[in-house]
């Protein structure tokens, strides 16, 4: 899927606020934001991945607009205290898209030092009570569709 088609998926979802900490699996992503929004009212790049989260809370408590989280996986620590103390459905219930580069990803050649992360990144997902749409550069349009709608009806 083409990053365009992939950020205009994300803008029918009401994702229009894009913060995060750049990652070389989301390469193109990031440079997509940056090319297309720079850094301001529409693009955001954070400290580290629990200030992103933070930023995407405060986002939608002023617009009611569904804001958009990238990372890499390994910054999935930095999220749980504002996910568990803020986003989650048993708190505030704010809706956030989290875009997570899977370094480690299993079944997938990578680096050893990612190789736990990879495999406990949709477990841990899980536990957060955070649903996931798996993306490659395989995915058409349709098929993402249908994964979030599928994902909507959970």
């Amino acid at each position: 899927m083409k990053v365009h088609d992939f950020v205009e998926n994300l803008k029918q979802l009401n994702g229009s606020f894009f913060t995060g900490v750049p990652d070389s699996q989301l390469g193109p992503l990031c440079n997509y934001l940056m090319k297309t929004y720079g850094i301001g009212d529409n693009h955001i790049i954070g400290a580290n991945e629990g200030n992103c989260v933070a930023l995407a809370a405060g986002y939608y408590l002023a617009t009611g607009r569904v804001p958009v989280v990238y990372l890499q996986n390994s910054g999935l620590g930095n999220i749980t205290n504002p996910v568990a103390s803020l986003l989650h459905k048993k708190i505030y219930g704010i809706p956030c898209i989290f875009v997570i580069g899977w370094r480690g990803e299993p079944g997938v050649k990578d680096e050893p030092q990612h190789l736990f992360q990879g495999e406990v990144t949709i477990p841990f997902l899980e536990l957060l009570g955070i649903s996931a749409v798996i993306v490659d550069k395989d995915t058409k349009e349709e098929q993402l569709q249908k994964k979030v709608s599928e994902q909507k009806q959970l």
